[in-house]
């Protein structure tokens, strides 16, 4: 079921880059806002926390690494440690999402508009927005 609408930030953490997507306020289109690099989370926390009061996000929505089979992966830790520092930091909610295959997609769909070959950081935003879309129409 879809969620309310409420203009969000869609991060896609990586240890190298991080993606980051918007959506407007009634929650139909996101988009790919860029990406930063991650040199250190307390760094790249202020950085989401500055960008996310620059868009005027209401609420930030985040990937969490999954395994095929639904189960937590090791890297999942890392970005529970990066939400406790985005918390020190930012004073908005943080609503986790299920990033299995987001890059696939998303590499898929800039191919499909014609936006092929693309850098890393170019898919690591578009993976923020189908992290964003999928929170935004209820997946978990």
């Amino acid at each position: 079921m879809p969620r309310a609408p409420q203009r969000l930030m869609g991060i896609d953490y990586g240890r190298v880059r991080i993606g980051i997507a918007t959506c407007d306020e009634l929650g139909i289109s996101t988009r790919p806002l860029g990406f930063i690099p991650r040199e250190d989370d307390a760094k790249a926390a202020a950085i989401v926390a500055e960008l996310a009061k620059r868009e005027r996000a209401e609420a930030l929505v985040i990937g969490l690494p999954l395994h095929a089979n639904g189960d937590a992966g090791g890297n999942v830790r890392w970005v529970r440690e990066f939400i406790k520092e985005l918390a020190k930091v930012c004073p908005l909610t943080v609503h986790t999402v299920d990033e299995r295959y987001s890059s696939s997609e998303a590499e898929a769909a800039l191919k499909e508009e014609g936006k092929w070959p693309a850098t890393k950081g170019q898919v690591d935003a578009k993976s923020a927005a189908i992290l964003l879309r999928r929170w935004l129409d209820g997946e978990t």
